[in-house]
């Protein structure tokens, strides 16, 4: 099959570009290049990286942030006009998803038009954001461990003109909250039944690190029976990334019940919602409610609340306080691939018989006695004894096995009439076929870059700056410049709508199979091209902007690159900016003999 027969229809499916959270601004050209868009500009990723001599940036799209909070207010008025909904929206930004001052800067000046406002949960928030407390006023919710100097600084925000909402956890919150009833607000936080089966679900519960009982909310009120007029907010938390819709609706009754039930025990005052930041992003837009593609969009999610808050008497208001999805598309991780190895034992000379695998006469045979001889193997390979001689004869086994068996499934397919999917019925065999040939060592850190793939093994969207209009040649592991064995992404979520030829499922050298038509494939590896001698080859990790700055390491003294930051000026012209650039990256190309 001849690169003229794939298409870049075909890579914007398989490398995930169709998201309707970024397609605005990530594209592929004709010639195959990722690209930005910005106001009918494209600029090409690599050209900006080889501009600036760079071997790994972080890419900052901030009209991306603009984009999404319009999209958040417009799908909210959208949801409330159908349903006749009369609550208001209250959208604040939590500092802990980014506090990066560009970032911050871009949310508050394109959020005044719509009032929003800040979440903070330390002391140390709130001072980050004291210039912007002093221009205009707006909403500022306050979660996390309160102190007297906090609750003083925030009484001056109050003073000023700002609705302070404070949330208390506890009786000695209650107590400091009685202190400045004349300036601020209070909430709750209570602890939901609801299970929303995120990852971050373990939230939740009578056994949560955050919130209250409904018994201990009653028991306190005894003690500071000032609560029942001073309460205006419940939060009744779901979780981070609640990608299930119907769990979102169970979440949303649960907490107008609440409210309504509170209500009637005389706590008159309470107008107020806030479900905290369970809006899931889709990391993988495919619709299928898994941890890294939720099956609703925006406009869903306010819907599916809205048409269980519509059921109270009085109408509350909706604390929108969900950051992931305002900042994820917005940053770019950009890096070069240094050097190309193999990822597995390589052929040298005799192996043990093969035989069996060119005997099969289907897939259930060939999977059946694959499974036995990789027993056999696995036994030798833990043999002390060994010599070099043996040690060869099993590497080049494992080897030659692996190899034979990708050949072998590819002309199944090819040469008879059966399904793709055929090879899904068969672990042994999808396992060997989806695996890695090459491992990549890319100018990245896993731990500086993209953190969440260590802490809560999240996905993020991997895609190669150029060749997009070719076939992908292998699946490729990438590791990163750190000493840990930890340091390594391969994990690679698949789909395509359909393919007009069966090879196209396959990768051009290796023979990996990379796509099932109309099937979510796990792929254990990632389908890229191996960069020819002298050639620039990027890739780029999609969606990391949101936590990922702020809970980036140090592994290795490896971290904080240049930023490359694309915006729009005044005029509506592509403005790009280079900061930190005179570090070039990671890798010194000079040294890395790559000049």
């Amino acid at each position: 099959m001849s690169d003229s027969e794939w298409s870049v229809e075909l890579a914007r499916e398989l490398y995930g570009l169709n998201n309707y959270m970024r397609q605005e601004f990530i594209d592929v050209d004709d010639e195959g290049f990722l690209v930005v868009k910005v106001n009918g500009y494209r600029a090409r990723l690599l050209d900006l990286m080889k501009k600036y001599g760079l071997s790994n940036a972080y890419v900052r799209v901030l009209p991306a942030i603009r984009w999404a909070m319009d999209q958040v207010v417009r799908a909210y008025l959208e949801a409330s006009g159908e349903a006749q909904y009369r609550g208001r929206l209250i959208p604040v930004y939590p500092l802990k998803v980014d506090a990066n001052p560009v970032v911050v800067e871009t949310i508050w000046r394109h959020g005044r038009r719509y009032s929003w406002g800040f979440e903070v949960g330390t002391l140390q928030e709130l001072k980050s954001i004291e210039k912007y407390l002093s221009e205009e006023t707006g909403v500022l919710v306050v979660d996390g461990f309160k102190t007297s100097e906090e609750l003083e600084a925030l009484k001056k925000h109050a003073e000023r003109g700002w609705r302070v909402i404070l949330t208390i956890e506890s009786e000695r919150e209650a107590e400091l909250a009685g202190r400045f009833l004349d300036s601020i607000e209070v909430g709750v936080r209570l602890k939901p039944m609801t299970r929303t089966g995120s990852k971050w679900s373990f939230t939740m519960g009578f056994a949560s690190k955050f919130g209250m009982t409904l018994n201990h909310l009653m028991m306190m009120v005894k003690d500071f029976p000032f609560l029942k007029k001073a309460l205006t907010t419940i939060h009744v938390h779901g979780g981070s990334q609640i990608t299930d819709i119907k769990a979102v609706a169970r979440l949303a009754h649960e907490a107008v019940s609440i409210l309504e039930d509170l209500r009637e025990l005389g706590f008159e005052n309470l107008n107020v919602i806030d479900l905290g930041g369970g809006m899931a992003y889709p990391y993988l837009d495919l619709r299928d409610g898994s941890h890294e593609s939720p099956n609703y969009t925006v406009r869903d999610y306010f819907k599916a609340v809205l048409s269980a808050f519509r059921k109270s008497k009085r109408h509350p208001d909706l604390v929108f306080e969900n950051g992931r999805i305002i900042t994820s598309a917005h940053r770019i991780v950009v890096a070069k691939v240094l050097e190309t190895r193999e990822y597995g034992p390589e052929e040298y000379e005799e192996s043990l018989d093969l035989d069996f695998i060119e005997r099969a006469k289907d897939m259930k045979e060939l999977e059946r006695s694959l499974v036995e001889f990789r027993e056999v193997l696995a036994k030798m390979e833990g043999k002390e004894e060994w010599g070099i001689r043996a040690k060869h004869i099993i590497e080049t086994t494992r080897a030659r096995m692996i190899n034979s068996v990708v050949s072998k499934v590819m002309r199944m397919v090819l040469d008879n009439p059966l399904e793709l999917s055929e090879v899904l019925k068969y672990p042994t065999l999808f396992k060997i076929v989806t695996s890695p040939s090459k491992r990549f060592i890319v100018s990245y850190s896993l731990f500086a870059d993209i953190p969440d793939k260590t802490i809560v093994n999240q996905y993020f969207q991997v895609v190669p700056l150029t060749r997009l209009n070719e076939k992908p040649h292998v699946l490729a592991s990438l590791s990163d410049l750190t000493c840990d064995s930890m340091g390594e992404y391969r994990e690679y979520y698949s789909y395509v709508s359909r393919v007009y030829d069966k090879r196209q499922a396959f990768t051009g050298m290796d023979g990996r199979l990379m796509a099932v038509p109309g099937v979510k494939v796990k792929l254990g590896g990632i389908p890229l091209h191996l960069p020819s001698s002298g050639e620039d080859y990027y890739i780029a990790f999609l969606d990391t902007g949101a936590y990922q700055d702020m809970l980036a390491m140090k592994h290795n003294l490896i971290g904080e690159p240049p930023e490359i930051i694309i915006d729009e000026s005044s005029e509506g012209e592509l403005r790009v900016e280079c900061l930190k650039c005179e570090s070039k990256g990671y890798t010194d190309m000079k040294t890395a003999g790559q000049a």
